[in-house]
């Protein structure tokens, strides 16, 4: 990958990260909070929050890659 690709691959991750969260927002303020009610977390609950952790490891994963590509591009006797 080009320095432009992971750039592209981390705006995606980064805009997956906050379409994930957002749902989850969504859905824990229609749980309703009521104090000393129980919640269990259905499936699709759980699902967005299976969603949300994949999408931030992806994000820390490209972020990584960036890193390592700024850094080298920052010395270029690093490659040498």
């Amino acid at each position: 990958m080009t320095g432009v690709d992971e750039v592209v691959t981390a705006t995606r991750a980064r805009r997956a990260l906050d379409s994930a969260c957002e749902d989850l927002d969504n859905a824990v303020r229609a749980l309703g909070n009521i104090p000393g009610d129980d919640v269990v977390a259905s499936p699709d609950l759980v699902a967005l929050l299976l969603r949300v952790v994949v999408a931030r490891r992806q994000l820390a994963g490209v972020e990584s890659v960036l890193t390592a590509v700024s850094e080298a591009s920052a010395d270029p006797t690093r490659w040498v």
